[in-house]
């Protein structure tokens, strides 16, 4: 199992922040891998279900955890290539969050060729990350193919 863990403050109330990311349709806002995020079943938290759709694939995943401004984990459904366990943990209070982002892909490849795979991947989820604290606190963000957000309009 290969990893890929990064954490970021951003200056924006933690329920603000925890309500933001953890509706997986927000995504596309902050991730510009992913073109949209669609729900694709009835439960909220643990047990939804959504499809999203990348520059090149799409994936189905759902939600195994959650608690409220605390933590929320998404898992790619099984068949899903990669297979993907994504935790999101939240610290903070009314001025600042603290977000730990935790990735694991399994990767039926012997590790050293996971391992070059995983550079770019690890290169955009830092990235993005970067991307969502600039929408966050900003309310506007140009991601990196070139989309604009404006959370006022989004």
């Amino acid at each position: 199992m290969l990893s890929i863990s990064n954490t970021i403050s951003i200056e924006k109330p933690l329920s603000d922040v925890f309500s933001f990311v953890s509706d997986q349709r927000n995504n596309p806002k902050w991730n510009y891998y992913i073109m949209s995020v669609e729900k694709i079943n009835a439960e909220e938290g643990i047990g939804a279900e959504f499809l999203q759709i990348r520059k090149n694939d799409k994936q189905k995943f759902n939600v195994i955890g959650f608690k409220e401004n605390d933590r929320i984990i998404i898992q790619s459904l099984p068949g899903q290539w990669p297979s993907i366990r994504r935790e999101l943990r939240f610290d903070g209070d009314e001025m600042q969050t603290t977000i730990h982002d935790q990735i694991n892909f399994k990767i039926p490849l012997p590790n050293f060729l996971s391992s070059l795979i995983l550079k770019g991947p690890r290169n955009g989820v830092r990235q993005n990350l970067e991307k969502l604290k600039i929408l966050l606190e900003t309310g506007h963000v140009v991601l990196q193919d070139g989309r604009a957000v404006d959370l006022k309009s989004a």
